[in-house]
């Protein structure tokens, strides 16, 4: 069982092409951070990746790229990992990437420090991040202080788009990683246990979904940051741990039901219908009481 933060932002996907080093020195700093709390109940919100591309549009921009490769510190080439997190190690301290904005630009992107999570997330790395379009070097996640200026790797691509077939999906890549800030939804749910490269690419997919409100699966949120919401999975990863309201059960797809109305994000925070329901997103008395028909995640609200 998890309670979850996220907030708004665009994705950003590394690209194949390596960029010079600035010829500023960089940080070598190496520092410990832990998971989430496994069993926490947290704010969620509507951001996909929490990415701040300094001036650039974060609704409407994404970074696209293919077989990632980079550059150190010390002029050796580097490439991303084909299996487990795409970056990992103190190493890439002091590298350069090259993004390719989905508007055309190039954006030169380094590596300023390193984190290892702990625990079960012992094998999540942590990087701060700068981002420059213009010779600038700035912060990639600006619009946080502390761990949350890292940000975490992720295999394979989201879909920015909002109210469209394909809208919010996920796409399993291995020549494509995405930079995920560690308070976004994807940042959360990787950091909940939901790793592409231990197989839970299915309860990833779902767990962004979800902390999203995104009951269309078309890229729409409909839900407001800073509501506490329960989450728990199919795999026992997150476990249940509460006595709160079910809200909605969780495919990659968007959500296969809601319990009722009145108990749902939607109604009781945005208050705002969602264009599915109830046609498609029908209410159901059982529904978040059991992981049926292709459910992967569950969701339940404080009771009111």
């Amino acid at each position: 069982m998890s309670r979850i933060t996220i907030y708004m932002a665009s994705l950003w996907f590394i690209s194949g092409c390596s960029v010079q080093d600035d010829p500023e020195r960089v940080s070598d700093a190496v520092a410990s951070i832990g998971g989430v709390d496994p069993n926490g109940v947290d704010p969620n919100g509507v951001d996909p990746n929490g990415v701040d591309p300094n001036g650039v549009d974060p609704n409407g921009v994404s970074l696209n790229g293919v077989d990632p490769n980079g550059v150190a510190l010390n002029g050796t080439a580097l490439g991303v990992a084909l299996s487990g997190p795409p970056l990992a190690g103190a190493g890439l301290v002091g590298s350069t990437w090259t993004g390719r904005l989905s508007d055309g630009r190039s954006v030169a992107l380094r590596i300023d420090a390193a984190m290892q999570g702990t625990g079960t997330n012992a094998d999540i790395w942590s990087y701060q991040f700068s981002v420059s379009a213009d010779g600038t070097f700035r912060p990639l996640c600006r619009i946080q202080t502390g761990p949350d200026s890292f940000a975490d790797s992720v295999p394979g691509t989201w879909n920015l788009a909002q109210g469209v077939v394909g809208g919010g999906s996920y796409t399993a890549s291995a020549s494509q990683f995405t930079i995920v800030c560690r308070h976004s939804a994807i940042g959360e749910c990787l950091e909940l246990g939901y790793k592409p490269w231990t197989g839970n690419a299915r309860e990833l997919a779902s767990c962004v979904r979800a902390l999203r409100a995104d009951y269309c699966g078309n890229g729409t949120p409909y839900t407001v940051t800073g509501t506490l919401v329960n989450l728990f999975d199919d795999k026992g990863i997150q476990t249940d741990t509460t006595a709160w309201t079910p809200e909605a059960e969780w495919t990659p797809d968007g959500a296969l039901c809601v319990s009722k109305k009145k108990a749902t994000r939607f109604d009781e925070v945005l208050g705002e219908r969602p264009s599915c329901y109830p046609h498609a997103l029908k209410p159901q008395k059982s529904c978040g009481t059991g992981f049926s028909g292709g459910a992967v995640v569950i969701t339940e609200l404080a009771p009111q």
